[in-house]
């Protein structure tokens, strides 16, 4: 039976005892573990599993909860890229994401992800120029790239946002929304998702998207005349209120361009396709 409380916490396994009977995110470095640990818990309250280590042997849940999300993360993709043929067989009963920090090199991580057909999460912080540069060869290779089948966050749900004008905030596109989630960490300390983990509970969840830029963030007049506020919601201006935006303009620039491309496309198809008076 799932609670009143909608919060979806994530935890490390180890705290399971003291979050029983909430939505729960679990995490783990040893996945063989997680069938026996989890087994008498209400599979409804159970959300999705982080897997922490590539290293780690994933058989133990090929079969396991079939249909239960399943996020690999990654924490140095340059060199860990190799490992994601280790878990491939967990897609014949599970949605599986591999989480991909935006750091040098990442781009090749990607690209093997998505051709084993994983999904992706980018975890992209507030990039460096250099950075920029990446991701932008990342953008086109999702949307130019015909055998991409699986989604890469951001991207994907930003393209979406602005094809159907109604976008987004990245905190909710990258698992960072304050109003639904709590992360807890090894220790049982909890806190705001990810980035936010600095920033007051009550502040963050009692402010509508305006207020947050604004109070929270302290970036409202950049973010006020930023044609990409809404997708966007200010999350390229925190930790560093001063961060200079210019390159992932660029990057929704290409998504934006990219969706009104496919409504044009699709337009055009539909009249070819109209019958006749």
């Amino acid at each position: 039976m799932i609670p009143m409380n909608e919060l979806i916490y994530d935890i490390p396994v180890a705290q399971l005892p003291v979050y029983r009977g909430q939505r729960l995110i679990v995490r783990s470095r040893e996945p063989a573990m997680l069938p026996s640990l989890l087994a008498a818990e209400d599979p409804d309250a159970i959300v999705g599993i982080r897997l922490l280590s590539l290293e780690a042997d994933s058989e133990a849940l090929n079969a396991w909860a079939p249909g239960l999300p399943l996020e690999l993360v990654m924490a140095d993709p340059a060199a860990e890229f190799p490992l994601l043929y280790r878990h491939t067989n967990l897609l014949d009963n599970h949605p599986v994401r591999v989480m991909i920090p935006a750091c040098p090199g990442f781009g090749k991580a990607v690209k093997v992800a998505v051709a084993l057909d994983f999904a992706v999460r980018l975890e992209v912080g507030q990039p460096e120029p250099a950075l920029i540069e990446e991701l932008a060869e990342v953008v086109t290779f999702y949307l130019r790239q015909p055998t991409v089948a699986q989604p890469i966050e951001y991207f994907h749900s930003v393209l979406l946002g602005f094809y159907h004008d109604d976008p987004a905030p990245l905190w909710m596109l990258l698992d960072e929304d304050p109003h639904d989630l709590r992360y807890v960490s090894d220790a049982g300390v909890e806190s705001l998702p990810g980035r936010l983990a600095g920033i007051a509970v009550d502040l963050a969840v009692e402010t509508e998207q305006g207020e947050w830029i604004e109070r929270v963030l302290a970036a409202g007049e950049d973010c006020r005349s930023c044609e990409f506020v809404r997708s966007c919601g200010g999350y390229f201006k925190w930790p560093n209120r001063d961060y200079d935006c210019a390159g992932v303009k660029r990057l929704f620039g290409q998504l934006q361009e990219a969706a009104a491309e496919l409504r044009r496309d699709l337009s055009q198809t539909s009249l070819n396709n109209a019958s006749p008076d």
